[in-house]
């Protein structure tokens, strides 16, 4: 199945894949951002503060898109998680998601977190394990998976609610594990990390968007993790990628502690991912190896 997709937040680190992968599965892509920049896999680009109802709903309506891809959100590194900010994206995605029922849209993909789990539950199961975000972020994502559960059958439209895990690839922002210690092999700095034993549900970004492709061509309702179903040492991945850049000296494991209260593991289960046929195409390395790769092209 392929259809128009509206991809708001098409701009950022995963939004970038998304295009891409919708594009070469033969989708009209239309990103949605708020300022208009050069995307080479979008058909269209409307430009759209999605915190502006009206300039919403006008946007939505010229799209003419039958399935909608919402990525956008409060992206500021530092405040991610603490923001007042988050709770106006609460209103704005369901603003967003009336405007595009409005518009006859069919399905409705939203962007939500593993930040919406108990921590303490691992692994988390997308029927079982109890919603209890401990930050302002995983709350705003959890109340608004919840409103447009409820509003779906009132729209008439179908809402996938996708709860990311932990992702990684080209185009992350400083400030993130990846691109600060490739910047510390480039320029040869050591760099200070925990002794990364704690273990994360990975998942490369063009996975992550292949998945999001599997779930809008299923038009898949309900909430479905998106991850590897596998957790693994934080420190294979900074490991991965000194060997792979050829200073596998660099990391500087156990210089510092690592964070008051952080779990010792993050893990998906993926059975609603993987019943719907999605299987990931990298493991670990080959993702850190395309990471590199495309970083390496851009610049």
């Amino acid at each position: 199945m392929t259809g128009r997709i509206l991809i708001t937040g098409a701009k950022g680190f995963i939004g970038q894949y998304c295009l891409e992968a919708f594009a070469k599965a033969g989708w009209e892509t239309i990103a949605c951002l708020r300022l208009s920049a050069d995307l080479p896999y979008a058909t269209d680009i409307l430009e759209c503060d999605l915190l502006d109802h009206v300039q919403t709903e006008r946007v939505v309506s010229n799209s003419g898109a039958t399935h909608l891809l919402h990525l956008a959100w409060h992206s500021d590194g530092p405040t991610k998680w603490t923001s007042a900010t988050n709770m106006d994206w609460v209103d704005a995605s369901l603003n967003l998601a009336r405007a595009f029922a409005a518009q006859n849209g069919k399905h409705f993909l939203f962007a939500g977190s593993c930040a919406e789990y108990d921590w303490a539950q691992s692994p988390f199961h997308a029927e079982t394990t109890p919603v209890r975000p401990a930050t302002p972020y995983g709350e705003a994502k959890a109340k608004t998976g919840a409103a447009l559960a409820a509003l779906q059958s009132t729209l008439d439209l179908k809402v996938a609610h996708a709860r990311l895990f932990f992702c990684y690839g080209h185009g992350e922002p400083k400030g993130r594990l990846l691109p600060d210690l490739i910047d510390h092999i480039q320029s040869g700095t050591p760099f200070d990390c925990s002794d990364g034993l704690q273990r994360r549900d990975y998942l490369y970004a063009a996975d992550i968007a292949e998945a999001c492709l599997t779930i809008a061509s299923a038009a898949a309702s309900g909430v479905i993790n998106i991850g590897s179903g596998t957790a693994v040492p934080v420190r294979d991945l900074v490991q991965a990628a000194a060997d792979l850049l050829g200073r596998p000296d660099i990391p500087q494991y156990g210089a510092i502690p690592q964070r008051d209260g952080d779990p010792e593991e993050i893990e998906a289960d993926i059975s609603g991912l993987s019943a719907l046929g999605f299987t990931p195409r990298f493991d670990l390395v080959s993702g850190v190896r395309d990471t590199i790769a495309r970083r390496e092209g851009a610049g």
